[in-house]
């Protein structure tokens, strides 16, 4: 991949509450996903991180999703995964987040 195109979430990636989660989310993708997130950090409506494409998650990424679903919960608000793909729940063990992320074990 060539560095100089820009990394960015399709402008369809967030549909009535559904945040689709790119297949790589490498360090090239850490400040697209960082603006992404920051968009809906302060809506009320329940968010859905459809994570299921996730092949490759780079640490910079695990820590948005971190403190994205610290600050909503701070607030009140619901963050929920659909379907993480076994990449990203890998990392998530890894690095010992999965309670942070609300994860669980039954979350398909």
């Amino acid at each position: 991949m060539d560095r100089s195109e820009p990394i960015s979430l399709p402008p369809s990636a967030v549909a009535s509450g559904v945040i689709a989660l790119p297949a790589e989310l490498g360090i090239e993708a850490a400040s697209d996903l960082h603006r992404e997130l920051i968009a809906h950090v302060d809506d009320p409506t329940p968010i859905v991180l459809d994570a299921g494409e996730v092949a490759r998650i780079h640490t910079a990424a695990l820590q948005l999703f971190c403190l994205f679903c610290r600050d909503r919960r701070t607030q009140g608000y619901r963050t929920d995964w659909r379907a993480p793909s076994n990449a990203l729940r890998a990392a998530a063990a890894l690095l010992g987040v999965t309670t942070l992320l609300n994860m669980s074990q039954e979350a398909h």
